[in-house]
């Protein structure tokens, strides 16, 4: 049985389906920070064991959705489908009537069609160009 928590990832949980997914890690300070400052987090839990994860970052009007990961033996249980789906939910719940807000995320390659599946458009698109990342190291 897959239980879902909200608000309860830890650096430890986040590196460790980071890493089950081939993903770096990050320090345990900075995760930390990025964890206290996002506007939501969900993790998805199997006999107890943390199997996925997602993290909304955002202001209420702009949201980024990223660290979506299952680990390679829950995926193609409908687990990532219902971590993003509680992560839309949260921002919805957010807004009073006549308000929006935009998640965009950066896709892994290859999960586009996922992605899209859960009702993200691809971009470019008729609205918006291409996205764009900058790496920032010291």
């Amino acid at each position: 049985m897959i239980v879902y928590r909200e608000n309860t990832l830890s650096g430890e949980v986040v590196n460790r389906i980071r890493t089950a997914v081939g993903w770096s890690e990050f320090s345990a300070p900075q995760l930390e920070r990025a964890l206290n400052a996002a506007a939501y987090n969900v993790a998805a839990f199997e006999n107890g064991k943390p199997v996925g994860m997602a993290r909304l970052v955002g202001d209420g009007i702009y949201y980024l959705l990223c660290d979506v990961a299952v680990v390679p033996d829950c995926q193609g249980k409908g687990i990532g489908g219902e971590l993003v789906r509680r992560t839309i939910a949260h921002a919805r719940q957010t807004l009073a009537d006549g308000e929006r807000c935009t998640i965009a995320l950066v896709s892994a390659g290859g999960k586009e069609p996922f992605y899209e599946s859960l009702g993200f458009s691809s971009i470019p698109n008729d609205r918006a160009g291409h996205g764009m990342q900058l790496s920032v190291t010291p």
